[in-house]
């Protein structure tokens, strides 16, 4: 077997590989109904509840994996839906809207984008997440360190480093260099 590099091991962890795999860095264990991703000195990163079709991933906020997982989640379908008693990030498999790529990020990085490319362009939604509903993005404002996130009959408020799931249109690979870059 080809050496897996730490991405293909995470990737092979979401898809509930329940085989012992290792490399320098990670390492892949099953236990019961689950796997876990555990780091080289054997610090727990993330476990995938693993029982019948439904599966949830728990991710550690403190990780050094943590913006990796969250990527590679992310481009899996998984969405994070909140933080459980033991203070893992809960990530649950939720299908996108065709068209559409899953963003994880602190909500100042979505207002940047949003002034940047989609306020001004009617036929560019940006979707948020809403009682289990995605609803498009009517407006931003920000104030006294906070966020207010209009959508239709909904506005959330988010402190500046909050982290917020939202969809943004597929786009050339271009717009998005100049989104993230920024």
């Amino acid at each position: 077997m080809s050496k897996l590099n730490d991405v293909e091991l995470i990737r092979r962890f979401i898809q509930g590989d329940l085989s012992f795999l290792a490399n320098h860095n990670l390492r892949l264990q099953p236990a019961f109904n689950s796997a876990q991703l555990l780091a080289k000195k054997g610090e727990l990163i993330a476990t995938a509840k693993l029982v019948g079709h439904i599966r949830a991933i728990l991710v550690r906020q403190s990780s050094a994996y943590q913006e990796l997982l969250n990527r590679i989640l992310t481009e899996h379908q998984f969405l994070p839906i909140g933080i459980n008693d033991r203070g893992l990030v809960e990530y649950e498999h939720s299908p996108i809207p065709p068209g559409y790529e899953a963003n994880y990020t602190e909500v100042r990085h979505l207002w940047k984008a949003w002034r940047a490319h989609y306020s001004r362009n009617a036929n560019m939604q940006v979707l948020i997440r809403s009682n289990q509903a995605w609803l498009p993005l009517q407006k931003i404002e920000f104030g006294q360190e906070n966020f207010f996130l209009h959508v239709p009959g909904d506005e959330k408020m988010l402190c500046v480093s909050d982290r917020i799931i939202w969809l943004s249109p597929i786009e050339t690979d271009e717009l998005t260099t100049q989104i993230f870059s920024h």
